[in-house]
């Protein structure tokens, strides 16, 4: 199966998952209606991005930077043909205005590295670098992440109204065996007011739960996909170029201690561990 139609699995089965579960509360066409707004936020959300990085595409590069990735896009392109039979033709490329050595990949197509990453890189090493954002690309990563997260924004979003209204309902109720006469001493006023903190301090920890949670699975599944978009590039030929583009520029930008925070919501593996396991690949012959 190619990464392509497994990405397209994988976005297909979110979204099925998400309709199915609004379904039992919402209804089929409500279902619908916010499965369609996640998927339009999936989509939209790469466009997003770029704009907020301020990506000069391809086209708007001074002539020598538009040839020299133009190269770099033409040989990617073809040693992806080659290897695995996918078109990227249409990847749309980028180069963010930064001094940081970086690459990313926004979703369904566009990708783009740092004008540091085309500076101080020869073509061979960027298009080691892009044959990593290109199985991203491939397995639709981003939006599946972006999937995720509007999930979880959504449920933060529904745990905020029912708050709301325990809340409001907790008021109303006290005030009723207030006007009844039921609720006149201070002692009962304690206890509204202790069952109304639990209540609030119930929903806050869900939701703080609910985050923890999605930051440390999503910080798991994007680490396998480090790996994974590291062998892609690796079995494109990059293999050399990958390990020195990640022992010259990425290495000493890791501290060498790293707190538990940065250990359980790291979404990129340590590089020692990436090059270990790039040691490990059987990919084709590595470039010269």
């Amino acid at each position: 199966m190619s990464m392509r139609v497994s990405g397209m699995i994988k976005i297909t089965a979110a979204l099925f998952v998400d309709f199915l579960l609004c379904s039992i509360g919402l209804g089929a066409v409500l279902a619908a209606i916010v499965t369609g707004g996640i998927l339009f936020y999936a989509w939209i959300g790469e466009y997003i991005a770029v704009s907020r990085d301020r990506a000069i595409p391809l086209e708007q590069l001074s002539s020598g930077d538009r040839q020299r990735l133009g190269r770099v896009k033409a040989g990617l392109t073809e040693d992806v043909r080659r290897f695995s039979g996918e078109d990227i033709s249409r990847l749309k490329l980028y180069v963010i205005p930064s001094d940081q050595v970086n690459a990313y990949a926004y979703g369904f197509r566009n990708v783009a590295v740092t004008r540091a990453v085309l500076h101080s890189c020869d073509e061979t090493t960027i298009c080691a670098v892009l044959g990593h954002e290109v199985a991203h690309i491939l397995c639709m990563d981003a939006v599946f992440h972006r999937i995720i997260f509007a999930n979880v924004a959504l449920i933060l979003g529904g745990l905020i109204i029912a708050s709301f209204i325990s809340m409001s309902a907790l008021w109303i109720l006290f005030l009723a065996l207030c006007l009844f006469g039921v609720c006149t001493s201070v002692f009962s006023v304690l206890i509204f007011h202790g069952i109304r903190k639990m209540t609030k301090g119930i929903f806050t920890a869900v939701q703080y739960t609910v985050v923890f949670l999605y930051q440390v699975v999503m910080g798991l599944i994007s680490r396998r996909c480090e790996f994974r978009a590291d062998r892609y590039s690796c079995q494109l030929g990059y293999r050399s170029q990958l390990r020195y583009f990640l022992t010259r520029f990425v290495e000493g930008q890791e501290s060498e201690r790293r707190s538990l925070h940065e250990i359980l919501y790291a979404t990129h593996p340590p590089v020692r561990k990436r090059l270990q396991r790039i040691g490990e690949y059987c990919p084709l012959p590595a470039r010269v």
